[in-house]
């Protein structure tokens, strides 16, 4: 049913696309994102609670070392880009918008040379103080290895 001249109820989403609403209650049983621009389909406060246990679970479950990659993202949300950051399966926070909706554009390093990488940055932000959101990481020393994934 076209959605401008339809009789039923329509939602607009916070990305700006409208979309039926007992179409947007279907797609929210399974997925929190609108399905033309995959921005999250609800607001940072809302989401903001499941974003808190999603990085809580990451930090109680750490990836193995011989699974460890190092790579860049890209926020579907913000659409800010991140070098060098730890993958984990359950998702690769952004650190400018707080959303887990981001996606893996390339691998960088993976097993044991990605777990070292991490362990050295881990101990060098331990050592320089707080975070700084702002500050732009270093970027990883890329690999010629061959990666076995």
């Amino acid at each position: 049913e076209y959605l401008f001249s339809s009789r039923s109820a329509s939602h607009e989403m916070p990305c700006g696309h409208a979309i039926h609403w007992d179409c947007f209650r279907q797609l929210a049983a399974h997925d929190s994102r609108c399905p033309v621009c995959k921005k999250t389909a609800e607001t940072k406060e809302r989401m903001m609670p499941t974003w808190n246990a999603m990085a809580a679970g990451v930090a109680l479950q750490p990836v193995p070392p011989e699974l460890c990659r190092v790579v860049n993202i890209q926020c579907n949300d913000c659409e800010q880009n991140d070098h060098g950051r730890a993958w984990h399966f359950l998702g690769v926070q952004c650190r400018n918008c707080c959303s887990f909706n981001t996606v893996v554009d390339r691998i960088i390093m993976s097993g044991e040379e990605a777990h070292e990488f991490l362990e050295t940055m881990a101990s060098r932000t331990e050592f320089a103080g707080p975070f700084d959101a702002n500050a732009e990481p270093p970027r990883p020393r890329v690999s010629r290895r061959r990666s076995h994934i």
